[in-house]
């Protein structure tokens, strides 16, 4: 069994347009003589490996702790691609099983909507982009919106550098936040987890 852990590091990853840059103070600090360390962190929810929730842009939609475990638990495929992805690329390279599909484009990909409406078709649970969004341009929003309505959760910001295409087993379940659009997780794969299942 082999895991390999797919989030970035908060402080030092890349940040999402003005998104503010996470900052870390020491509240408590035992080299001050104090008797334990205590820390506070400041930063978008959007920073790192995340979770888009339905609230992210429907104003009535689920926030991410409303969200079902399952959605972010299980088997998964990680496929490779370039550049725009679209509806002929879903077609070639959608596993007829998947329900949680992550893309590998090293961080320049990202979906076109006619592959929106395509991956919609099939009901899956997440897609995951190693991308800081998943849209690009005048369709980020509506690439966002199809996938939220239609259930499908929103995994960005992971590094899957050291990942290759094949099946794994996902872990990466958001932080418990009532009311927030989205939340930072540890996003990690299992590999021939299967084989103890």
């Amino acid at each position: 069994m082999i895991i390999y852990d797919i989030s970035p590091e908060i402080m030092s990853a890349k940040i999402y347009g003005d998104d503010i840059k996470p900052s870390l103070k020491r509240v408590k600090d035992m080299a001050l003589g104090e008797e334990y360390n205590l820390s506070e962190i400041t930063m978008c929810l959007h920073t790192g490996a995340h979770i888009d929730a339905p609230l992210h842009f429907e104003e009535n939609g689920s926030a991410v702790n409303e969200l079902s475990l399952n959605k972010f638990i299980g088997k998964c495929t990680v496929a490779c691609a370039r550049g725009p992805i679209t509806a002929e690329w879903v077609e070639k390279n959608l596993p007829w099983n998947c329900k949680k599909l992550l893309i590998k484009c090293g961080g320049d990909g990202y979906l076109m909507e006619n592959a929106v409406y395509e991956l919609c078709r099939f009901n899956i649970d997440l897609v995951g982009i190693d991308a800081l969004s998943i849209g690009k341009g005048e369709s980020e929003c509506a690439v966002h919106r199809e996938l939220l309505y239609n259930g499908t959760a929103i995994l960005e910001g992971i590094d899957l550098s050291e990942v290759e295409a094949g099946e794994y087993f996902l872990l990466a379940a958001p932080l418990k936040i009532e009311n927030a659009e989205a939340s930072p997780c540890r996003a990690a794969l299992i590999k021939d987890i299967f084989a103890f299942v």
